[in-house]
């Protein structure tokens, strides 16, 4: 098995669970937090001693909600990794944070613990847009973060964008974008609005109460956002994603480039390969189910092994995500040809890379491949 070199920990609280997530987070636990510390705590030390770790590239802290957990236990959960593993002197620690639940004293409790790059769930700046998401932060919050961060001593900040909200018009969300850049961000991640099945927003689209968004309003939102970013210095590296130079997420970059990763923590999952194998695992989801199955060593809740065609698959998938794209692997001749003659694709030397319009269509992508 090849070592692991990144390292996701997952951290499951939320203040309130917004209406469009569907990420495996949960609202009104916050009593449970030390326990969960102490569950991640055993079984980080378990993963240690029986799968083979390299000092770690990466370590990202993602939820949920990070930045709720008070600086003290923030501080022994950051604390407890590098007791745990050997940490690269010069690795990428990202903790997600909110900006409502950031302050100068968890700021100060981070950054002494190492994290040396945030991702500040900021969404958008547009009120009505907030209100469809259900954010319970607004613009201010996001830019006292902001500063509040940067006299902490962090360099390196990314913010998340949400674009194709009802609502909202391309000329909204430009604001958005514009509000972001003043901030001087390093990284820009923009996601567009997704209504996944068993959220509210998803059940409020379905009785009528919030409307669809046009496809091709969707796509001018982002392709203001691009010119913006692009004319303000960022590349665009990835679907998704947008950085100044240097500044590219590295974790991410590993997961992209089908890298092993380990997940700690409630329903996180770990892929791992060996030659042409690989395989994935998940944990148990629920905080106190896992905290429960940790205490006993049986914190993974199931787990697949993935033929050679599917992980070739994969693999190809994931790195038509990035601009620079990947060496193919043999078998998907005819389906890169396909998408090269739609204008999805094109070949750089031995790469295949997607076009611009292939990243902005990466689910036909997807579809064609997998």
């Amino acid at each position: 098995m090849r070592p692991f070199a990144h390292l996701y920990v997952h951290v499951p609280f939320c203040r309130h669970k917004c209406g469009y997530c569907d990420f495996n987070a949960y609202a009104g636990m916050d009593r449970l937090m030390e326990g969960y510390q102490e569950a991640l705590e055993l079984e980080l030390e378990r993963a240690r001693d029986r799968l083979p770790f390299a000092p770690l590239r990466t370590v990202y802290f993602g939820g949920g909600t990070p930045s709720l957990l008070p600086a003290e236990l923030a501080a022994r959960m950051l604390a407890h990794v590098r007791a745990t593993f050997e940490v690269e002197l010069n690795a990428e620690i990202t903790l997600e944070a909110n900006p409502a639940s950031t302050d100068a004293a968890k700021l100060d409790s981070w950054r002494e613990g190492g994290v040396n790059r945030l991702s500040l769930g900021v969404q958008g700046f547009d009120p009505r847009a907030l209100a469809v998401l259900e954010r319970r932060s607004d613009g201010r919050q996001a830019e006292q973060a902001e500063r509040a961060a940067r006299a902490a001593g962090f360099d390196n900040l990314s913010l998340d964008l949400i674009y194709a909200v009802p609502y909202q018009t391309t000329s909204s969300w430009l604001e958005t974008v514009h509000r972001a850049l003043a901030l001087e961000p390093e990284h820009v991640s923009c996601y567009c609005l997704g209504f996944e099945e068993g959220t509210l927003l998803h059940r409020r689209r379905e009785r009528g109460l919030v409307p669809e968004v046009d496809p091709d309003l969707a796509w001018e939102q982002l392709d203001a956002a691009d010119r913006v970013l692009a004319d303000s210095g960022f590349e665009r590296y990835e679907v998704s994603s947008w950085a100044r130079a240097g500044r590219r997420s590295q974790h991410n970059s590993a997961y992209w480039a089908c890298r092993p990763v380990y997940g700690a923590g409630a329903g996180a999952h770990s892929y791992a390969t060996d030659g042409d194998r690989a395989w994935r695992w998940w944990n148990v989801a629920r905080p106190r189910e896992y905290m429960a199955a940790a205490r006993a060593a049986r914190e993974e809740a199931d787990r697949e092994e993935l033929g050679a065609r599917q992980a070739d698959a994969e693999r190809l998938m994931l790195g038509l995500r990035t601009r620079a794209g990947l060496e193919p692997p043999a078998g998907f001749e005819t389906e890169i040809g396909e998408l090269e003659q739609l204008g999805l694709l094109e070949r750089l030397d031995l790469r295949v890379r997607p076009t611009r319009r292939g990243l902005d269509l990466h689910n036909q992508v997807a579809l064609a491949v997998l």
